[in-house]
């Protein structure tokens, strides 16, 4: 262990190349067992009252250095109380002037009940944490698949 350490501190490629795969094995196992458990969330129906694009870049001299965001406002009832949250999922996305159209694609995770109604997926322990979207099975193995990828590419350049 002390010679392999020795080898990273002195820039030795192999060992460098060990470390940028697992770190890439670590963060898919981590990413991974998140999304599953997330995707096990329990659900109940809410009431979506705002869905939009907002401008989120501040201080920008031109419109192409403007950042844009997601923004939703929902409310939703669990065991008897009446909750609201704006998160439209885990993952906060922030884009250029001219990608902000990629951001109505995050919209197409929300599953409309009709009119209003929405499903909100809720933490059972801390149900005032929610998304109106969570990964699918999908998203899952594609994730996977991206970050053991990257690690089989990194250890086949050794």
């Amino acid at each position: 262990m002390a010679a392999f350490l020795e080898n990273l501190l002195v820039g030795d490629r192999d060992a460098i190349l060990l470390v940028a795969a697992g770190y890439f094995a670590l963060m898919g196992i981590i990413i991974s067992a998140r999304m599953i458990s997330l995707s096990h969330w329990p659900s109940v129906i809410g009431e979506l009252h705002e869905k939009g694009i907002q401008n989120t870049g501040t201080g920008a001299i031109s419109v192409d250095e403007r950042e844009y965001s997601t923004k939703v406002r929902y409310s939703y009832t669990v065991d008897g109380v009446t909750l609201e949250n704006d998160q439209l999922n885990p993952w906060y996305v922030r884009v250029s002037h001219n990608l902000r159209a990629l951001l109505k694609l995050q919209f197409r995770g929300i599953e409309r009940l009709g009119g209003a109604r929405v499903r909100v997926y809720y933490n059972r322990h801390n149900p005032q944490k929610s998304y109106l979207d969570v990964p699918g099975w999908k998203s899952i193995i594609l994730v996977s698949a991206m970050m053991f990828g990257s690690t089989a590419l990194i250890l086949t350049a050794m």
